[in-house]
Formats: structure tokens, sequence, C-alpha cells
């Protein structure tokens, strides 16, 4: 076989496959075409109101809003306003109330937090575990001075290391 035979003939297997490819996206995007509504055939035979029957349809609106306003407003022993003020009220009112509770929480884990503190710190603690602790910590430091009886009086050590 041919060395220059192989790869034409994979280049041209690639390009059936696109060809058909596109034929079959073609064929399925037409059908998807086909089946789809538009508003004309949803709608029917609605056609655009006329000025007349706009102005009409709002006036119509207008008198039914009116009509309701009306049966509110007549209504004994009703005070709308009234109303609206003691829902403003009530809804602030259960603002605060959320906000002390939130604030009575917090002051509350906050005594508890330090009743917790008091506790470790008055349990005592490991010694070797607590001298551990502090022992590299950063800061100034004490150096440890012999006692008197084990330095000279030129203040050398006696029987140790001299420097």
């Amino acid at each position: 076989m041919d060395d220059n035979n192989i790869p034409k003939k994979v280049l041209k297997g690639v390009g059936e496959i696109g060809v058909e490819t596109i034929k079959e996206g073609t064929k399925q995007a037409t059908e998807v075409l086909n089946t789809i509504i538009t508003g004309q055939e949803l709608v029917g035979n609605a056609r655009p109101m006329s000025e007349e029957e706009m102005a009409k349809a709002r006036a119509e609106d207008e008198r039914k809003k009116q009509e309701e306003l009306e049966k509110i407003k007549n209504i004994p022993g009703r005070n709308v306003e009234a109303e609206i003020k003691e829902i403003v009220v009530e809804k602030e009112n259960s603002e605060e109330d959320k906000e002390k509770e939130f604030l009575e929480k917090i002051r509350v884990q906050r005594e508890i937090e330090e009743r917790e503190r008091e506790n470790l710190v008055d349990m005592p603690g490991n010694v070797k575990r607590e001298a551990a602790k502090t022992q590299f910590t950063p800061g100034k430091r004490k150096k440890q001075q012999p006692d008197a009886s084990q330095m000279s009086q030129t203040s050398e050590f006696k029987g140790g290391k001299i420097d």
C-alpha cells in the first residue's frame, strides 16, 4: 500500500462526515421551525383596539377603581388612615423587639464566655506545662545570677569554667 494514499482517504472520510452532519442539522432545524406556533395561530382573530375602544376600556377600569374605593371608604366604623398608622407602628415595634432580643442574646453569650474564662483561670494547671509555655515567649529575660556562696570576691565562679 502507498503511504500517501491513507491520509488522503482519512481526509476524504472526515469531509464526508462533515457534509452529512450539516445536512442532518439543517433537516432538524427546519423540522423545529415547522413546529413553532406563531402568535397569529395562538391568538387567532385578534385585532388591535381602536382609539375609541381603548378609551372606553380605560374609562371602565377607572370607574371600577372608584367604585372599589367608595366601598372601602363607606364601610361603617373603618378609618383607613388610622389603620395604616397602626400597621406602621406595629412594624416599628416588632423591629425594635427583634433588635432588643438580638442584643440580649449577645449579652448572655458574652456573660457565658466571661464565666468560662474565669473558671479556666481559677483551675490549677500543670506547673511544668505552664513553665514550658512561657519558656520561649519573646521579650526581655532575666539572667540567672549565681548565689553569693558560688562567687568569689572577684565575681568569678569557683571551680567551674572560667571565661
